[in-house]
């Protein structure tokens, strides 16, 4: 069982106006998590790094710096991908990372959100509708167990139509984003997206119990 646990994830914008926020909401997502790692007296760190090469890079240092520490990368895939596909193999080969595996990470080291955070909401409809209220249209977001197989286009099209006669008028981010990550069913979203299992299978191995 690990003592240390940090977690690097890609999101929350540049200033703490936006990543405290982010950083709550997405502690409340991984709160089956969070509630072992205090009662096991486990330090744990979420990071909120905002671009996509902050966190790798803070990633890196992180694994130079404090190589004692489970520290994890958590990021956007950007692009569809199977289960079956190292996240490592994926960000080497994709176009605007080519990012390396660095010493002392393994794939359990590396998790993706695919295509991207917003996947999740998609395969939660009805925390969507708690969220967006009255005029929420689920019928334009694709099945919840087709989440990770939409483009971030896809996704943020099947969005902006779901909430086109809400009160809100649409899918925002930075204003949105973070509350979604309290409101939705993280146990639904595991069941529909195995890339979002994979990551709390990880930190349950790091731990030593299912979480």
């Amino acid at each position: 069982m690990v003592k240390d646990i940090a977690i690097y994830v890609e999101g929350g914008g540049d200033t703490p106006h936006t990543r405290d926020p982010f950083h709550r909401g997405m502690s409340a997502f991984m709160k089956s998590v969070v509630d072992v790692v205090r009662k096991r007296g486990i330090r744990w760190r979420l990071v909120p790094c905002g671009r996509r090469r902050a966190a790798y890079d803070a990633f890196v240092d992180a694994l130079c710096n404090e190589p004692e520490v489970f520290n994890v990368l958590l990021v956007d895939s950007e692009d569809p991908v199977a289960i079956t596909v190292t996240p490592w193999e994926h960000l080497k080969n994709r176009e605007g990372d080519k990012w390396d595996k660095p010493v002392g990470a393994d794939d359990e080291r590396c998790q993706m959100m695919v295509a991207c955070m917003e996947a999740w909401f998609l395969a939660d409809p009805e925390g969507l509708r708690r969220h967006f209220g009255g005029n929420f249209d689920g019928g334009k977001l694709p099945p919840p167990d087709q989440a990770e197989t939409r483009t971030k286009a896809n996704i943020n099209d099947a969005l902006r139509k779901a909430t086109s006669l809400t009160p809100a008028r649409e899918y925002q981010k930075i204003r949105d984003g973070a509350k979604l990550l309290e409101k939705v069913n993280c146990a639904e979203i595991r069941k529909h997206c195995k890339w979002c299992e994979r990551l709390f299978q990880a930190l349950g191995n790091a731990i030593g119990v299912r979480v």
